[in-house]
């Protein structure tokens, strides 16, 4: 089957969960043996010109080509530019299937995401309010729209959405991970708990040796302030791609803290099947459809606000190794029943094959 990708970024390691998705999806077209045409590339304004000849290449290609079907992977920001979007009106008038997976829907929660108050700042906003609304109007042509969650269908009105979460990949080891070490990956300030999290291995490490790794971006780690920055029980790393390996090689339990917080009732993060294709249990604090996720597969501890519930539910865990083993092997079925980057490949095809005229 031959499949037109496009994405919005440049193809290389990525190190956010904004990035990963997009790469995953095309190799994962590529194994499953399709032919792919790729069209990737920033939307960034200083390689805007690079960005252009790229579509109108592309647009070239659809002359002599037609695909089965087209798979497009949303920007972080809206659409930004009319040549992407004549593009994908060009696509649907050729009669080929389009599947949009839609990722940013944080101008929904406009209390927790604020506009910015500055000139400069609130014309930028404006103008990309602008350019989702051409975005969503763009959409309703789609065949489908995917959306992270179930759950999500409820902040949008497109004709055929459907979920489409993140996956992870099959690093499984062949036993249950030992040890008492926790590992966070991911962001700490804003929506993420950064400081929570700490407060909870502080409070852990009271009455036991708790070891936490800590990866996460250097900038929001100099802008984070907790008096146990520099605890012996904690280990901080900024690193992403395949240097995260040996970390996860030496961690027991995936940790996902949130704030209290609207838009967490919806995410998913990458990080929750990134974590489980490692052979790990998750604990989730404040995230409603990843907690839904966890609590139907059997993969994983959830727990409120109250911190010394939390640290008691990872005390409790470590030290039951029938309940270990059980999330373990949960953790393994799950991510071999439906939990990998070919299985959401293999969504999309089956899918939009079956609504084509093929």
């Amino acid at each position: 089957m031959q499949i037109l990708v496009i994405n919005y970024i440049d193809m290389d390691p990525a190190s956010s969960g904004s990035g990963v998705r997009p790469q995953k999806m095309y190799r994962a077209f590529q194994e499953l043996g399709h032919q792919v045409y790729l069209l990737s590339g920033s939307q960034d304004r200083a390689v805007r010109e690079r960005r252009r000849a790229d579509v109108e290449a592309a647009s070239r290609w659809l002359d002599e080509n037609k695909p089965d079907l087209c798979y497009i992977e949303s920007p972080v920001y809206p659409i930004l530019w009319s040549f992407d979007r004549a593009l994908i009106r060009k696509i649907h008038a050729q009669g080929i299937p389009i599947g949009y997976y839609y990722r940013d829907f944080q101008d929904r929660f406009p209390a927790l995401f604020p506009k910015r108050k500055d000139i400069p700042g609130r014309l930028k906003d404006l103008w990309l309010d602008w350019k989702r609304k051409q975005t969503d109007r763009l959409l309703h042509s789609a065949d489908i729209v995917y959306l992270p969650s179930e759950v999500c269908k409820e902040l949008f009105s497109f004709r055929d959405m459907r979920p489409l979460p993140p996956a992870g990949e099959d690093r499984l080891p062949g036993d249950p991970p030992s040890g008492q070490t926790s590992i966070y990956v991911g962001g700490i300030l804003g929506i993420y708990d950064g400081a929570g999290l700490l407060d909870v291995y502080s409070r852990l490490n009271e009455e036991g040796d708790y070891p936490l790794i800590l990866v996460c971006r250097e900038k929001e780690w100099k802008k984070l302030d907790h008096p146990q920055k520099n605890a012996p029980w904690l280990e901080v790393h900024h690193a992403s791609g395949e240097a995260l390996e040996p970390l996860y090689r030496r961690s027991a339990l995936g940790l996902c803290f949130f704030t209290d917080n609207e838009y967490c009732r919806y995410a998913v993060s990458v990080k929750l099947n990134e974590y489980m294709g490692h052979g790990l249990p998750l604990l989730i604090r404040r995230a409603e459809e990843m907690e839904r996720i966890a609590r139907r597969d059997g993969t994983g501890l959830c727990v409120g606000g109250d911190e010394r519930q939390a640290a008691d539910t990872i005390r409790s865990y470590f030290a039951d190794e029938s309940l270990r083993r059980k999330l373990f092997e949960n953790v393994c079925a799950a991510v071999r029943r439906n939990g990998l980057w070919k299985h959401r490949a293999e969504q999309v095809v089956r899918e939009l094959k079956k609504g084509s005229k093929l």
